[in-house]
């Protein structure tokens, strides 16, 4: 398996902003539309729900596909069929196959990863896929996709507002008018504070799903949401037995160390009511570029709760301003301080691209 820390694609075409997918998959006869797809747009959630609709889909397909984003610990969790991840040689021999295709469509970092998937899933003759948005859903690269059988909306909420717009009326047009003509929308239970918002976005059939019972707050929504998706389709579910890392994953009871990838405002609230009874638990935050930190913390500080912050070796971490953030204790070394309170109730939360780091520090002790 090939580590996150990997380069893998070069880093001179990441950043290109022409976004010309679309144009490339018209040229080869529109590979994207060979097979059928799931289409997951949201907030926070679209990790776990895509996973969990994933697990469900092959109660019913032989071959099913699964697209989604970020990667934690290997690059390769970004495509999987059936069981498996892609392999080190599919995933490279697919990159070095179109290279010049890649160099001359100069397409985006996500835009290549979504184009390696398409061909990947073609090889594999998928049945159907499940394909998670990156950012937003009209200008997400995952929009070139056709064949949709349903859209599911996860949990919405202020985000990446530099690229979807400052307001939620904006941010969720942004994300429902990804689902193409006469396909339905299921929508997360906890969207329905947005219900006005959301039945004025195109005329698609829209179906509000329900909460369920589970021990973690926010997938009693992300279940929820999965499992009548998973019943339009025939398909019967009583529960899921997998649980995605990095969505409240925890890697010891006794003291706790939990993980979360918690990286907005709506994530912190919903974490925030998770962990709200747990006695002497301290939250170390990590964050990434671009984000709202402030609003984050504040909805931490309500619980009274020791908050230390810190930054991590990542391209996209946060350089703290310590001017900014004088009411908390900045920590200079994570791994160290981490180390030093193995006998305390801990939470790690901030950024998605922190969580990876601290699984591997606490796999290696």
């Amino acid at each position: 398996m090939i580590n996150v820390e990997e380069e893998l694609i070069s880093s001179d075409i990441i950043f290109k902003k022409n976004y010309n997918l679309k144009k490339l998959l018209k040229d080869l006869g529109n590979p994207q539309n060979n097979f059928n797809i799931i289409s997951i747009v949201g907030t926070n959630g679209k990790g776990s729900t895509s996973q969990f609709i994933f697990s469900g889909l092959k109660k019913k397909f032989k071959k099913v596909g699964l697209f989604i984003s970020p990667a934690f610990i290997y690059q390769n969790e970004r495509i999987q069929f059936n069981t498996e991840m892609i392999s080190d040689n599919d995933l490279k021999r697919l990159l070095l196959e179109n290279e010049e295709l890649i160099k001359k469509y100069e397409l985006t970092f996500f835009e290549i990863w979504t184009f390696i998937a398409i061909l990947y899933f073609n090889e594999k003759k998928v049945d159907i896929a499940v394909i998670e948005a990156g950012i937003g859903g009209v200008k997400d690269s995952t929009n070139v996709f056709e064949k949709q059988l349903a859209v599911c909306v996860t949990s919405l909420g202020l985000d990446h507002q530099e690229i979807l717009g400052s307001s939620i009326e904006e941010i969720i047009q942004q994300k429902l008018l990804i689902a193409k003509e006469n396909v339905k929308i299921f929508i997360s239970a906890d969207n329905l504070k947005y219900k006005e918002i959301i039945d004025k976005v195109n005329n698609n059939a829209k179906v509000y799903t329900k909460q369920i019972n589970d021990p973690i707050y926010f997938q009693s929504f992300n279940k929820g949401l999965a499992l009548e998706l998973l019943q339009y389709l025939n398909i019967s579910v009583t529960h899921f037995d997998i649980s995605p890392l990095g969505r409240y994953t925890i890697l010891k009871k006794d003291p706790l160390f939990i993980l979360d990838g918690c990286h907005n405002y709506d994530g912190a609230l919903k974490l925030s009511k998770q962990i709200k009874d747990i006695d002497n638990l301290i939250i170390l935050f990590g964050s990434s570029e671009g984000k709202d930190q402030i609003e984050m913390l504040k909805v931490f500080k309500e619980l009274k709760k020791e908050i230390f912050l810190t930054e991590f070796v990542h391209k996209k971490a946060w350089k703290i301003d310590k001017s900014k953030f004088a009411e908390f204790k900045i920590i200079d070394n994570w791994e160290i301080f981490l180390a030093n309170n193995k006998d305390k109730n801990i939470l790690v939360c901030g950024s998605l691209y922190f969580i990876p780091l601290v699984y591997k520090w606490f796999e290696g002790q």
